[in-house]
């Protein structure tokens, strides 16, 4: 209806110009241009917030007249050619005096430049629309704990064609040289830092401990040595760590070391009153925390469904880190799932493109 409308007003006009002798005053071919210009937008659907009009004043000698520019970007599927060729077929039929030329503008966009009666009345720069961001796929990072005291089963974890972050406990048997082998291969490495949980001595974090008794001198010792006992380290996590992750002193003076070292934290959340991920962002520090646990059960069966799980928040959350432990039915169940895992459109990634 508003199209009828418009190009009713537009030829109604150009035919009483075109009857009338002499020739019509410039204002008035202009204003037929402008009215063909308005039929050609609207037949294409485009919002009036897509269209930007402003005017500038012009003289020559004792000639004054009226630019308008129009900044107008255009739906998708239609370029500014068809536009472009379509306004100079209407312009032909209807507008006598009136000429259109095209070119491109430095940044790629169609300009078009409307001139009556050689005098320059529309300036037109016609945008493609912007480029919708690609979609990104929901990701996944899978973190094996507890590496460092057999190499059998490190050996396994690197055969599997997924994207692992291995964890290693330091000063464990093996714990440098899976290092090595996960860093040769492309994996990311990160420390799993031993801390004291709730239970100790019945729970032993073993060697290389953290300690809520510990003095901040010895505490920060400790950690040094740790951190210099995995090679290629990009990060760090708790191992245990219950009771001391919820000493926020004791844990601010780790994360500041470890913001020191330009490495990031996750959080494994061994307790619900874990202070880490906490003072991590208050220290402006990297860091994520665990969303579940894949293996509390070392069964093949349980595992699969904890990685459905974890497939399903990572779908509502766009990305989700998953922990679970270098046992034989882990193993099994990660082997089992990765066509899941591509079928469902996760990519898998390594702990340091998660976190925040």
């Amino acid at each position: 209806m508003v199209v009828s409308l418009c190009l009713g007003i537009a030829l109604g006009v150009a035919l009483y110009l075109h009857i009338r002798q002499p020739p019509t005053p410039f204002t008035q071919r202009a204003r037929v241009a402008d009215q063909l210009l308005l039929a050609q937008f609207y037949q294409l659907k485009i919002p009036h917030e897509d269209i930007h009009t402003w005017e500038e004043p012009q003289k020559r000698g004792r000639k004054a007249w009226t630019v308008t520019h129009w900044e107008v970007t255009l739906p998708r599927g239609v370029g500014s050619e068809t536009v472009t060729a379509q306004l100079r077929q209407r312009i032909k039929e209807t507008c006598p005096g009136v000429t259109l030329t095209t070119t491109r503008a430095a940044d790629g966009a169609g300009e078009v430049k409307v001139k009556v009666d050689n005098l320059l009345a529309h300036h037109l720069i016609l945008r493609p629309p912007p480029l919708k961001p690609p979609k990104l796929r929901p990701r996944i990072a899978i973190v094996v704990d507890d590496l460092g005291l057999d190499k059998r089963v490190a050996k396994k974890l690197l055969h599997l064609d997924i994207s692992l972050t291995f964890s290693i406990i330091p000063l464990r048997p093996f714990s440098r040289q899976i290092a090595q082998w996960a860093h040769a291969q492309g994996r990311e490495v990160i420390l799993h830092l031993p801390m004291e949980p709730r239970g100790y001595p019945l729970k032993d974090p073993g060697e290389g401990a953290l300690f809520v008794s510990m003095e901040a001198k010895e505490l920060l010792r400790q950690l040094r040595d740790d951190l210099e006992a995995v090679p290629y380290i990009r990060g760090v996590s708790n191992h245990m760590g219950s009771r001391f992750m919820e000493h926020g002193q004791k844990v601010r003076l780790v994360l500041q070391e470890i913001k020191e070292r330009k490495l990031f934290f996750l959080d494994s959340r061994t307790t619900p009153k874990s202070t880490g991920y906490q003072i991590a962002q208050e220290l402006d520090l990297k860091a994520g925390k665990r969303d579940l646990f894949l293996d509390n059960e070392a069964d093949v069966k349980y595992t699969k469904l904890q990685l459905e799980r974890l497939i399903q928040i990572a779908r509502a959350h766009g990305k989700a880190i998953g922990i679970c432990h270098p046992y034989p039915s882990t193993i099994t169940a990660l082997k089992e799932m990765i066509p899941t895992l591509e079928k469902q459109g996760m990519e898998l990634v390594p702990l340091s493109q998660i976190i925040d």
